[in-house]
């Protein structure tokens, strides 16, 4: 019967249905009880060394073959020309297909990496995989429920996590990926959207609860809510706001109270005053720059903000408007060193979403040490000195009070048994009383 299901919910996507829009169809309203079927719900990971943030490094950036050919050509171009663009693609004639329509716009085909796995929507910002980097320095996949009955879709993070052979993790959290925010401190921003029911999340959620997520699963260890946009189709908070850096926020601004749909002209204003008076998790206070909204027409909230940074470049949606090079100048000035690119988005914005939400990042791969080389044995802290610092660290491992990162663990191993005990501590001791 659980096959059953899954087999009539897929058909229903595959066969001769229009693009999805980024928010709820009438049809999927419906149908809310079916979000999270058939999901995956794992333990958290033991430990989380960190959670890569809206402006780490990448390895590349993962899009799906869906709809908006056009914009997204424009884009796997430009990611491929120094980077990977991996293209997820419903099966094998229109992996084909594609690999024709890129060649033809000139793109560079040895970095264009397929994946033959069905997917729903374009959307893959909301679904897609959530990254952590563990202690041996792998990466792993986080995976959120999708709050759309879209089953392809919201399978799509474990079926790359088994493709890739790599660790993976699923939360039990309704969340949508365009409504989170990491700024790399250990710190999320998150809209109020994602306890709203109508939109597919889960009424039932606490502030606790969400908090606990994100603790447990993303070593997150605050989560700042804001208040959402009304009326732009979804409420996701990377319309409005963007984490550039891990202590400078852009925030949204109607030139207008005319300018915004229902409260958004006060709604903006609050949002960056919030984040004014909000510190990362380093101490530091956020700086609020903020970036022209242009105003709210024919039932469509256009959006600079709905950007994405690939390492050195940033993608910006623009429309043809007298603001756009205004925007664009803006961008140069915030972020020093990086080449901006506007790409039109008069195609898409229509169906509530823009570059930010059709990409999804694969974080670069962190620069592999030798231990060895670089720690001394008995310098747990690598300090360059051997002293009581270093045996309160041996004695939380030996404890099992802290989870050691590897060259951590290396160099507390003083007699190379490949496990910490107190005989550790003891030859610790005897270095630093010179016995």
């Amino acid at each position: 019967m659980k096959i059953l299901i899954t087999t009539i919910l897929t058909l229903r996507f595959v066969f001769g249905q229009d693009p999805l829009p980024k928010s709820l169809t009438a049809e999927e309203r419906t149908r809310l009880h079916e979000i999270g079927m058939n999901r995956t719900i794992t333990d958290p990971p033991d430990s989380v060394v960190y959670a890569p943030a809206e402006f780490d490094s990448v390895a590349g950036i993962i899009f799906a073959w869906e709809s908006y050919y056009d914009l997204l050509t424009s884009l796997i171009k430009e990611v491929a020309e120094e980077d990977t663009a991996w293209v997820v693609c419903d099966n094998a004639n229109e992996i084909s297909s594609v690999s024709s329509t890129l060649t033809n716009a000139g793109v560079n085909m040895d970095h264009v990496v397929f994946q033959q796995i069905a997917t729903n929507s374009v959307w893959i910002r909301d679904y897609g995989p959530w990254w952590i980097y563990q202690p041996d320095g792998s990466r792993a996949v986080l995976d959120l429920v999708y709050n759309r009955p879209r089953p392809q879709d919201d399978d799509y993070p474990e079926n790359l996590a088994s493709l890739w052979g790599i660790d993976y993790y699923g939360l039990g959290l309704v969340e949508a990926g365009g409504n989170m925010l990491l700024d790399g401190t250990g710190q999320v921003f998150i809209s109020d959207v994602i306890f709203d029911a109508s939109q597919g999340f889960d009424p039932d959620l606490t502030v606790e609860e969400l908090e606990e997520y994100f603790d447990d699963y993303y070593g997150v260890d605050k989560v700042i809510i804001t208040d959402h946009l009304q009326y732009d189709g979804t409420g996701h908070i990377d319309m409005f706001v963007k984490v550039i850096n891990d202590s400078t926020v852009i925030v949204g601004e109607y030139a207008s109270l005319s300018d915004g749909a229902g409260n958004n002209y006060n709604i903006c204003n609050d949002v960056a005053a919030q984040i004014a008076n909000e510190t990362n998790g380093n101490g530091r206070p956020y700086t609020v720059e903020r970036m022209l909204m242009p105003p709210y027409s024919g039932g469509i909230t256009y959006t600079y903000i709905n950007s994405l940074i690939v390492n050195k470049k940033v993608f910006v949606p623009i429309y043809g408007f007298s603001t756009d090079a205004d925007v664009l100048a803006q961008y140069e000035q915030l972020m020093p060193g990086y080449e901006i690119i506007g790409y039109d988005c008069n195609d898409i914005i229509p169906a509530n979403g823009a570059i930010h939400c059709i990409t999804m990042k694969v974080p670069a791969m962190l620069p592999q040490t030798t231990c060895a080389e670089n720690w001394n044995l008995g310098d747990l802290n690598s300090d360059g000195s051997i002293d009581i610092f270093d045996v309160l660290l041996t004695v939380d491992i030996v404890l099992d009070v802290e989870d050691p990162q590897p060259c951590v663990e290396f160099a507390a191993d003083m007699n190379a048994s490949g496990d910490i005990t107190f005989f550790d501590i003891i030859q610790i001791l005897n270095i630093i009383l010179d016995l």
